[in-house]
């Protein structure tokens, strides 16, 4: 185990900052290649990458020890992942939108803004017009304007209120999640051994410099053949988006074309087959049962829509009525409402014994284990409070008492359920189905809620709890596993708590920024934007005609829980099963469009190498998987900083979207 010193934290602290306020800069405003998205985004491993390199570089020359040993170097890939999605899409690429849009559309002829504006409570948001107009046209010849003299001319006494009220909130939020990882977080390393393929690669790298492996480690022949495949990829259409006349590898192909619109195969009309030879790495890596499930369970999806055309179930999407999943846009998809619940109450089962003896220690057992960063009983009394807090704050703003007691719970339970799918999964991206809300109105209808829930579920949702592209909570849990390395676990605890302070405030100060000296409406926010008033939109739509409960929501939310029922029971009773019920709740998911491939692949691989060649030759072949990693991310780090000096964007990685 190694030790965590101060000024490898306080370096760490100052990565993961430059991370919060560079990612807006370069994405809202250079309009370069993303440096986040995801839970493996490209920046902060590229930098962790050269860092490594150069940490066992000094080292060997020297014959010292590294300037930052092994768990260090983790703790600064953390944080920069960590603050780099606090500083735009895990929260700030949407923060102000939210907090700004009924006032500055309220002259607009927007219907929903005079529906909501009884129901939203004004120290939510900045009333001022005043101040509202400049941050989304920007100041007067603010583009010509030093970042110090938009600091200077920024009202910051105005925004003063609203950012203290906001900013305690979303602490409260993230110290919650901290609790509720740690208190998984014994029972998800120790007793279960979940695999994080996401750290895999990381850890590597840290092991071969601890053990003063680095160069063996870089010039291994499997993972130069490994680097060598998307680093050949990536030059040869780089330069093609660059040079028109050389052509492209296709790594992308629009296979929906080959199937009809109508019958059995109509769920197929839209697949699309992505090549990323990163995410095959990250498949490979991953259990071979789990990397199986995700593509198994996207095709059954797809095969099931047409079993259901062809049986005469061909339900429109106006069936659905008004929802603000992301993804949730066919009756079938709420599936994934029921099979959540069915899968956190399984990891509550499994967690049954873990949680009965922190129940029982209360506030006596102060010992810390490993897979926890603090003792676990902490994390108890911390997640409970935290999460009462959540709820007066709701019930004090307006909400009634069970909308204000069930949707701080709900919010995270979700969130509990992505960071499993997307830790043990080794999702690199992942995008929800239905938001928490389309569970509540789509069982109970928006009677449960009442318009002035409606109203503040729809902004607390979208502000935290709905784009977890970027979201907090499953970086929390790879924090937990590489604290499992670390012999002061206190001291990493206290510098996190800084880091999500600091992150806010940073995140808020470089937007507010950006805003002044450009506007809102010219930084690249137009999807985000959008997505905004779209929720705005639907909820005021919901409290002018309310919902009783869908019944198409209901049977399929109950066909959910039959079906996450069925896989959960195999799953724990038959070594045997072939299927993850992880793979389920993913199989709707936008990010599964993207990904099914090349976890097909990735599974293949994997199958292959151990069924011909056994546990030697994995060790030997995974390499070349690792070797994808990396020289994705190095040429996405390449063709990122090409793009600053060339304008041209070459997007190694798909993106998402909003």
């Amino acid at each position: 185990m190694n030790t965590l010193r101060l000024p490898a934290l306080v370096f760490a602290i100052l990565l993961g900052l430059l991370m919060c306020a560079a990612g807006p800069f370069n994405t809202a405003w250079l309009e370069g290649t993303p440096l986040g998205g995801g839970h493996f985004p490209l920046a902060p491993f590229f930098i962790s990458f050269i860092l490594f390199i150069v940490t066992a570089t000094i080292a060997s020359s020297t014959n010292s020890k590294p300037i930052l040993n092994g768990t260090e170097q983790l703790v600064a890939w953390l944080f920069m992942v960590i603050g780099i999605g606090i500083g735009y899409s895990g929260l700030a690429e949407s923060f102000f939108l939210n907090i700004t849009a009924p006032i500055y559309y309220e002259s607009g002829g927007y219907s929903w803004v005079q529906t909501l504006s009884p129901y939203l409570p004004e120290s939510w948001y900045m009333n001022d017009p005043a101040v509202v107009k400049p941050l989304y046209e920007g100041f007067t010849g603010g583009h010509e304007m030093s970042i110090m003299q938009v600091v200077q001319q920024i009202p910051w006494a105005a925004w003063t209120g609203v950012l203290l009220l906001w900013g305690l909130f979303i602490m409260i939020a993230y110290l919650t999640m901290l609790c509720l990882v740690n208190l998984f977080g014994r029972q998800w390393v120790e007793n279960e051994r979940v695999n994080f393929p996401l750290l895999r690669v990381p850890r590597f790298l840290s092991e071969a410099l601890d053990a003063g492996r680095m160069q063996e480690f870089l010039t291994n022949k499997f993972l130069l053949w490994g680097i060598a495949i998307p680093v050949f990829l990536h030059t040869i259409n780089g330069l093609s988006y660059h040079y028109p006349s050389i052509p492209q590898f296709p790594l992308i192909v629009l296979a929906g074309q080959y199937f009809p619109k109508y019958g059995l195969f109509s769920g197929f009309n839209k697949l699309q087959l992505y090549l990323v030879p990163a995410y095959i790495g990250f498949a490979f890596l991953a259990t071979r049962q789990i990397a199986f499930s995700f593509w198994f369970f996207y095709i059954f999806g797809a095969f099931f829509m047409g079993v259901l055309y062809v049986m005469g179930f061909n339900i429109p999407q106006a069936a659905m009525g008004i929802n603000f999943g992301p993804n949730l846009a066919r009756p079938a998809e709420a599936t994934v409402i029921g099979s959540t619940l069915v899968f956190f109450l399984f990891i509550l089962w499994l967690s049954r014994e873990h949680l009965y003896k922190v129940f029982k220690s209360g506030l006596k057992n102060t010992e810390v284990h490993n897979g926890e960063i603090i003792p676990a009983a902490w994390s108890l009394w911390g997640a409970i409070f935290g999460t009462i807090a959540m709820m007066v704050w709701c019930r004090w703003f307006g909400m009634s008492i069970g909308s204000a007691v069930v949707m701080p719970v709900l919010f995270f339970i979700i969130l509990l359920v992505v960071s499993r799918v997307i830790t043990q999964g080794g999702l690199p991206q992942f995008m929800l189905t239905a938001a928490p809300s389309d569970g509540v109105v789509g069982l109970m209808g928006t009677r449960f809620l009442g318009p002035a829930g409606i109203a503040l579920t729809a902004v607390i949702q979208k502000m935290m709890f709905l784009d977890v592209q970027e979201s907090l909570m499953p970086n929390l849990v790879h924090g937990s596993k590489i604290s499992e390395q670390a012999k002061n676990k206190r001291r990493f605890f206290i510098a996190l708590t800084i880091l999500l302070a600091l992150c806010v405030c940073t995140a808020f100060c470089s937007m507010l920024i950006l805003g002044y000296k450009t506007g809102l409406r010219d930084l690249k926010l137009e999807v985000e934007t959008q997505s905004v008033l779209s929720i705005y939109e639907n909820a005021g739509r919901l409290i002018d005609a309310p919902l009783s409960a869908n019944s198409w929501i209901t049977s399929f939310a109950l066909l959910g829980v039959i079906i996450m029922g069925t896989l959960v029971f195999c799953f724990y009773k038959f070594p045997w099963w072939p299927l993850h019920p992880i793979g389920f709740i993913a199989a709707y998911s936008k990010s599964m469009r993207i990904l099914w491939v090349c976890f097909f692949l990735g599974w293949l691989c994997n199958y292959l190498v151990l069924h011909y060649g056994g546990t030697s030759l994995y060790r030997k072949i995974q390499m070349v998987f690792v070797g994808l990693i990396i020289g994705d991310m190095l040429m996405g780090g390449i063709w990122a900083i090409v793009s600053l000096f060339s304008g041209i964007v070459y997007p190694v990685f798909p993106e998402l979207g909003g």
